[in-house]
């Protein structure tokens, strides 16, 4: 087992960590101790054929969780790599003190509502917040917890109050200036964001954040020798954790002329984070200002956003509306047997992973990146050779593996966000799932003028969700699913079906995903085997601040399917860019 931050790993020595193995299918730890070794830790002694959770908890980061499976096997072990976020400081709790202390019960209260804040549960947090400001309602420290509640979940308009009143009431907290200086930075004042910022710094609540802030809001008022200083000094104390500080830097460099200097800076963040949405922008600036006669780019005399920018979508209807915001068309009176279809539909469901080891397609795949005021969007338009393993790997658990390839060589898809593992969505009806969601038959109506029972689905909230999940190269989340299928009447198999998130997951700032998929009989004749099978797929997916439209379609299916004697084995799977992964 390794551990990792988002900056690189965490070694043995420079952490001390508890690790529990803990059985999916429930049970005490097991009783092992790790033993450290080299950059991670051993555990030996764990019984074969498993599912497990890796339960990490170190001091200054927040408790983490990674799945393992151990084969069931002579010998079998596993490599298992958790990502562990550090604690911010301004969710930790600080108690007040002198004539702002809290009361017993508002103290447990914003207690509450800072371990909601680390866990993105904003909705909580807020009423935990409310209690402890009814018991102490001019506490200072309550209205910047109630403010920074709002901020975090990207709220500005009405974590500004919040803030404002508290900073009124103690203008000597460092977290709460820090605050207020990003939501003034955020709405576009730069001078308020100047004023509480540098109040920050004087009461020693600098850091580099603070000082990136300063840099952003001075060069937002055309003080460019300010803005220089402070971006400097913020990429003295963070480092490379401050790499975005060079953009300003480089900004405040050609306000202030130095035009090589700035093409340098520029260069040199394009260089390292080359998969930075900025990366390409700033790079085409530097060949500008390398150019002796050409003027200073007009976009580089504005500040670059910080953070995820302020969403507004491109047109109302750049996506099908959430599933529960339309109401399907069914025939009145007609009597539904949810048990009945949920049965038939399952085992349809369990037909296919049981002569499903292995098909290919051809995939003609269209991308676009929707915008705001651009009328016509030209997709990119791409062929692969498309290969699907899918195996049920336990009692709670699918193997589902894609692999892709232009026709010399195995590639990824060529997007910012992969969205991945589609033929595992019509997996919801298979029985071994069906327990963890809630069913609803709406009604009787049609697909494609074949009657067809609505159904409606949802992840219960006390159960882990096995469909879908985004995955990035060091860790992954699950992700809570709704949706509705049409299920035919006369065979039970899904003609069509469409999935929304539950909830926006803040942490990885994916605030929709919505599938849309039709389903198409494919008769394998050399196997006397029909199966339905994803015909088309629309996804689109609303990720930091991108606004994503993906188009699969598929055909010139093929079926390689072995008996029970051989197994064929699973596909090279790669998992190099961040992935939405049902």
């Amino acid at each position: 087992m390794y551990l990792r931050t988002e900056d690189g790993p965490l070694l043995p020595r420079s952490v001390t960590a508890t690790i529990d193995i803990v059985p999916v299918e429930g049970g005490t730890p097991l009783r092992i101790a790790p033993q450290m070794v080299g950059e991670g830790w051993l555990l030996n002694g764990v019984a074969i054929g498993n599912d497990y959770k890796v339960q990490v908890r170190a001091n200054g980061y927040l408790p983490a969780e990674e799945r393992v499976h151990l084969a069931n096997k002579q010998g079998a072990s596993s490599i298992v790599t958790v990502l562990m976020r550090p604690i911010s400081q301004e969710l930790l709790f600080h108690a007040p003190t002198g004539q702002f202390v809290l009361a017993p019960k508002a103290e447990k209260e914003i207690q509450h509502a800072l371990e909601d804040l680390q866990s993105g549960r904003f909705a909580s947090a807020q009423k935990h917040t409310r209690v402890a400001m009814q018991v102490s309602p001019d506490n200072p420290y309550a209205q910047y917890v109630m403010g920074l509640s709002y901020l975090i979940a990207n709220n500005i308009r009405e974590a500004k109050p919040y803030l404002e009143r508290s900073v009124s009431i103690d203008p000597s907290q460092p977290f709460a200036l820090r605050a207020l200086g990003t939501v003034r930075y955020r709405s576009g004042d730069d001078a308020g964001a100047v004023s509480a910022l540098e109040k920050a710094v004087q009461l020693g609540g600098t850091s580099w954040k603070t000082e990136w802030l300063l840099a952003l809001s001075y060069f937002g008022e055309g003080k460019f020798a300010e803005s220089r200083e402070h971006a400097e000094q913020a990429l003295r104390l963070g480092g490379r954790e401050a790499g975005e500080a060079r953009l300003v830097l480089g900004q405040a460099l050609a306000g202030l002329g130095q035009r090589e200097a700035a093409a340098e800076k520029f260069d040199a963040f394009a260089a390292e984070y080359p998969n930075d949405p900025h990366a390409k922008v700033v790079a085409e600036w530097a060949k500008t200002l390398r150019q002796p006669a050409a003027p200073v780019p007009e976009s580089a005399n504005r500040p670059l956003s910080l953070g995820p920018p302020v969403e507004v979508p491109p047109r109302p209807d750049w996506a099908p509306p959430d599933v529960d915001a339309v109401k399907p068309v069914v025939v009145s009176d007609t009597v539904c047997s949810l048990a009945q279809i949920l049965q038939t539909a399952g085992k349809t469901a369990e037909q296919l992973v049981s002569n499903l080891q292995e098909f290919t397609a051809t995939e003609d795949f269209q991308d676009v990146e929707i915008r705001r005021g651009v009328q016509v969007e030209k997709p990119s338009q791409h062929a692969f050779k498309y290969l699907v393993f899918i195996e049920q790997i336990s009692s709670r658990s699918f193997d589902v593996k894609e692999s892709r390839n232009d026709g010399s060589a195995e590639v990824e898809l060529p997007v910012r966000i992969a969205d991945t593992g589609v033929p595992a969505l019509a997996l919801a009806f298979h029985p071994m799932v069906q327990p963890d969601l809630d069913w609803k038959c709406e009604g009787l109506g049609t697909w494609n003028n074949q009657p067809a029972w609505v159904i409606h689905f949802q992840q219960k909230p006390e159960q882990p969700n096995v469909l879908a999940q985004f995955k990035d190269p060091v860790h992954s989340y699950a992700l809570p699913l709704k949706g509705r299928a049409w299920v035919s009447e006369r065979s039970g198999q899904v003609l069509h079906l469409e999935t929304d998130l539950l909830h926006e997951i803040p942490a990885v700032d994916l605030k929709r995903e919505h599938y849309s998929i039709d389903y198409k009989n494919v008769s394998f004749r050399a196997h006397n085997v029909d199966l339905w099978l994803p015909e088309s797929v629309d996804t689109y997916i609303q990720y930091r601040g991108h606004f994503l439209h993906y188009c699969h379609h598929f055909s010139d299916f093929k079926l390689f399917w072995v008996g029970a004697s051989q197994k064929i084995g699973a596909p090279k799977n790669v998992d190099q860019q961040p992935q939405q992964q049902p």
